[in-house]
């Protein structure tokens, strides 16, 4: 077993334990602007009908469901994640919300996406590719499997650029969000481990440069509320553009 593969394995682990308390998460990781985020997320997609939209790390399938709501009859998402426990809950919730026909939620390894080359209009990932085990290989999947003209959308946690909130940030992140989420989830572990791979993930200016690297064009980043989380979005490039360029 390789390192990245380890990696994957403790991730997903982790994530496992925690799926009962995963939505709880996020809301605390954000201060609960994740379902601002999300909002923010599914804009940036546009018109949403007739289109096939591929859920990348889709958790319980929150953004799933988002992107399902905000298009029509003829939207489909699917949500693919490596955890069972996770996609277990996300398969309650859409029975809940009565979207079985056009949200399916499927297991999914992020870095060898079983999907063929450009079958989605479209690929996201909310608070999802600063797990991924080698990220410019999972970001990579999500632009392969995209069609020319078709849009990658990642929303992501960020660390915050004013240095008054950023300080009250930090606390927050590693002392009172690993002690709250210790107690209510009884894995302390996973609430530091968590804040610590924001503060490790590269910086939005970065993660532009590589989106662009890897083939994006009109790569955007869209900051959310003070910095604590941001929208990237790029549009993969017909064949004729990539050679051009």
């Amino acid at each position: 077993m390789t390192q990245a593969q380890s990696q994957a394995r403790a991730v997903e682990e982790m994530f496992s334990s925690i799926a009962a308390r995963y939505d709880l998460l996020n809301h605390l990781l954000s201060m609960g602007l994740d379902v601002y985020g999300r909002k923010k997320a599914v804009a940036a997609f546009g018109d949403l009908k007739g289109k096939k939209i591929l859920d990348v790390a889709c958790g319980t399938g929150d953004l799933a469901l988002a992107i399902a709501r905000a298009g029509d009859g003829s939207t489909r998402v699917i949500g693919g994640d490596f955890s069972a426990n996770m996609l277990a809950i996300g398969d309650e919730k859409v029975a809940k919300a009565g979207l079985g026909e056009r949200v399916s939620l499927e297991l999914m390894d992020a870095l060898a996406i079983a999907k063929p080359d450009r079958e989605f209009d479209g690929s996201s990932c909310a608070f999802g590719v600063r797990n991924f085990a080698e990220l410019d290989k999972g970001l990579a999947e999500m632009i392969r499997v995209v069609k020319p003209g078709g849009r990658v959308v990642i929303l992501e946690f960020t660390t915050p650029t004013n240095r008054f909130f950023a300080a009250i940030y930090h606390f927050y992140f590693t002392r009172i969000l690993p002690f709250a989420g210790g107690i209510i989830s009884g894995n302390r572990k996973a609430y530091e481990y968590l804040p610590d791979t924001v503060y490790k993930f590269p910086s939005p200016d970065q993660l532009t440069e590589r989106l662009a690297t890897l083939g994006l064009e009109q790569v955007s980043f869209f900051p959310l509320t003070f910095g604590i989380c941001g929208v990237h979005s790029g549009v993969k490039p017909s064949p004729g553009a990539e050679k051009a360029s």
